[in-house]
């Protein structure tokens, strides 16, 4: 949990947590990947939502990539409409596609990185 917070207060020297949907999934799965870069830890719980689960929400976050009035709760925490822990796991799912696709890639390297470099990956959900 320790590098989790760590990697956003790094963040937070460059482009910040975020405002939009799109910049804080991305914050939750960088800080998530520093985490598991540092401790080589498996995922956690909230990381690690299931693909199956995750699908159906997609377009829905492609939708509100950019909008800053997303409702963080409801995307994060859950409500009727969205599982809990979505925001965390979709997230952490982003970044790992990224990281895939750019095997030398790593999250302690990515703290700065924009969030729009990590959407094509969304279409891989």
């Amino acid at each position: 949990m320790l590098a989790h917070e760590l990697h956003h207060c790094s963040r937070w020297d460059g482009p910040g947590y975020g405002t939009t949907l799109g910049e804080t999934l991305i914050s939750e799965g960088l800080a998530g990947h520093f985490a598991q870069e540092v401790f080589n830890w498996q995922p956690e719980p909230w990381e690690s939502v299931e693909t199956s689960v995750l699908r159906p929400h997609v377009p829905r976050a492609r939708e509100e990539w950019n909008n800053a009035r997303y409702g963080h709760e409801e995307w994060f925490f859950g409500s009727a409409a969205l599982p809990r822990w979505l925001g965390y796991s979709l997230g952490y799912q982003l970044v790992s596609r990224y990281l895939t696709a750019h095997p030398h890639g790593r999250a302690s390297a990515l703290v700065h990185a924009d969030a729009e470099i990590f959407l094509p990956h969304l279409r891989e959900i």
